[in-house]
């Protein structure tokens, strides 16, 4: 304990002379350093609320494609076509219908700014709960069938402990996503007009907009504490619980269950107030619990119930469905009626983004194998750097543009040629996050019997790579794929117009999407990108991506001993 406070008091000296120094050195960004609290609470009170909306949504997504094969054909390229249409593609919608419904008060504009996030965290989460629970070992769902758990009592013994781990770390991936897009949630014109909404997001977004070295250097440090205290107060005792629900576990290695905040002893528990509050909700529980079990027994008894509500259910889904679907090609026709003038751009445009895109995939795998590699193999390398590498996939891409445009005219002859590197720049901060952590899961999972089984026959270098290692992380490596596409398509939104000081861009969809929401509010032009864009996803998820997942779950699955 006195260690402890011998550390705080060395952290909370190095803060007070760098705030010092801070205040010398941009005496006008240190005036705003006083709001910087409550600004922080209101975007961590946005992100909690954004990620609780994408736990729900989620499980009841993922399970249901996962235990639903029909339902999965339509929900699987459903989803990735949700999760590869820019956070700019929801504004009109969620703009429109939640200021007009609360008359353009706060109230109407804070729950955009959540709908919005909660776009950014949710397809991600429910890939991770599908590949979980679709990958479930067949002993254990014999076993869980021989022992009648049908249900809720399945989902609540077998299903959801397995999707544990996966949705746990997940989580993590969309939590960083989320703070990647917050700056453009809390800053955002559309219909004409700019709405702001007090935070940290808005604090640099503004900053970058005037480029205001300070503030965005204050902005940043105020995220950074945020990620590192959310990183130890809950995602660390989180991904600790988690391991205690993992069901292949390697040999010779000893699952370390972590009671949350167990470390942190000098943190108040309340352990009354818990037990107090325990024993007044356990009366609800037994009842919800038993009703549960009633309901179990009745549809066991009565077989026919549950195939007629089945029965009703995918009535009235198609009654809505064929509503949408004829209301749908009702407006495409009206749409296509009068196209846009700058339609004829938009071929090119798909085409320039999907070449930067490529690029910006083909570095971040170079540099992501070699390092997931790394950490995945080495517990010490593990501990040390997964929360440095935590910290630098939250730090939102929106808050370097300034810098990191300066860096690519820096290093390159011609302002044209610069500014290409940098919107590859920006995409690859997108997109590799997610391969990384993927794989650095991939490469943990590769069972102890099979790297034993290695080492007996002497299988090392660059034929333990070839034969063990890479085979072993390809569903990984396709699963961190997808969703970093569909995070790069999101990106095109910041990484091909940088408005700050003077209006800069390239050719792209992104910049298409930009100028049609934030400088002409072309409606026609919005909806005709992100068509186009969805064509460009679909054609990917049907050409490549669900041909190589075939492929690889048939070739490279693992099945438990």
């Amino acid at each position: 304990m006195a260690a402890l406070r011998r550390r705080l008091w060395v952290v909370g000296g190095a803060a007070f002379g760098a705030a010092l120094a801070a205040s010398l050195l941009f005496p006008t960004t240190a005036t705003e350093a006083g709001g910087l609290g409550l600004l922080s609470l209101y975007s961590l009170a946005r992100m909690f609320a954004a990620y609780a909306l994408a736990l729900v949504f989620a499980i009841a997504y993922g399970t249901t494609a996962a235990t639903n094969r029909k339902a999965a054909t339509v929900m699987l390229p459903l989803l990735d076509v949700l999760q590869s249409i820019p956070i700019l593609g929801f504004f009109p919608a969620v703009l429109l219908f939640f200021v007009s419904t609360f008359n353009g008060s706060p109230i109407g504009l804070e729950i955009s700014v959540v709908v919005l996030v909660f776009t950014s965290m949710a397809w991600n989460m429910a890939f991770g709960v599908y590949e979980a629970l679709s990958t479930i070992p067949h002993d254990l769902e014999d076993a869980a069938t021989e022992f009648g758990l049908t249900g809720w009592l399945r989902f609540r013994r077998l299903m959801f402990p397995a999707a544990v781990p996966k949705l746990v770390y997940n989580s993590i991936l969309s939590w960083t996503n989320g703070w990647f897009f917050l700056v453009a949630s809390e800053v955002f014109a559309a219909y004409g007009t700019t709405y702001t909404r007090p935070g940290i997001g808005s604090l640099i977004a503004q900053a970058g907009s005037r480029a205001d070295v300070g503030g965005i250097a204050l902005g940043l440090a105020a995220l950074v504490v945020i990620v590192l205290g959310v990183d130890a107060l809950i995602w660390r005792p989180l991904s600790g619980w988690a391991d205690g629900f993992r069901i292949d576990v390697p040999r010779g290695e000893t699952v370390r269950t972590v009671r949350p905040y167990e470390w942190l002893r000098w943190i108040p528990r309340f352990p009354g107030m818990w037990r107090r509050a325990a024993t007044r909700f356990k009366p609800v529980s037994h009842v919800y619990v038993g009703a549960s079990l009633r309901l179990e027994h009745a549809y066991a008894r009565h077989p026919s119930v549950p195939k007629t509500i089945r029965r009703v259910d995918l009535a009235l889904f198609l009654v809505v469905f064929v509503i949408v679907v004829s209301a749908g090609l009702v407006g495409l026709a009206g749409l296509f009626l009068h196209l846009p003038a700058d339609a004829g751009e938009i071929p090119a445009a798909a085409l320039s983004s999907f070449a930067r895109l490529v690029v910006a995939y083909g570095l971040a795998i170079a540099w992501t194998i070699p390092v997931a590699a790394y950490v995945g193999r080495s517990a010490k390398a593990s501990r040390i750097l997964t929360p440095v590498l935590e910290v630098f996939a939250s730090v939102p891409a929106t808050a370097l543009l300034p810098v990191i445009v300066g860096f690519a005219l820096a290093v390159t002859a011609h302002a044209s040629f610069g500014l290409q590197v940098a919107s590859v720049l920006v995409a690859l901060f997108s997109m590799q996050w997610y391969l990384l952590f993927n794989l650095i899961g991939g490469v943990r999972s590769i069972p102890g019997d099979l790297n034993e089984a290695a080492r007996s026959f002497g299988v090392r270098g660059w034929t333990y790579w070839r034969r063990v290692l890479l085979p072993a992380i390809v569903p990984s490596f396709l699963t961190g794929s997808i969703t970093a596409w569909g995070a790069g398509w999101n990106a095109l939104i910041v990484s091909e117009y940088f408005p700050f000081t003077r209006d800069v861009h390239v050719e792209g969809l992104g910049w298409l999407l930009d100028k049609a929401t934030f400088i002409t509010g072309d409606s026609q032009l919005l909806l005709f990108s992100i068509f186009m864009m969805i064509a460009v996803v679909l054609a990917m998820n049907k050409l490549v991506w669900r041909p190589l997942i075939r492929r690889a779950t048939v070739r490279y699955r693992v099945e438990a001993a």
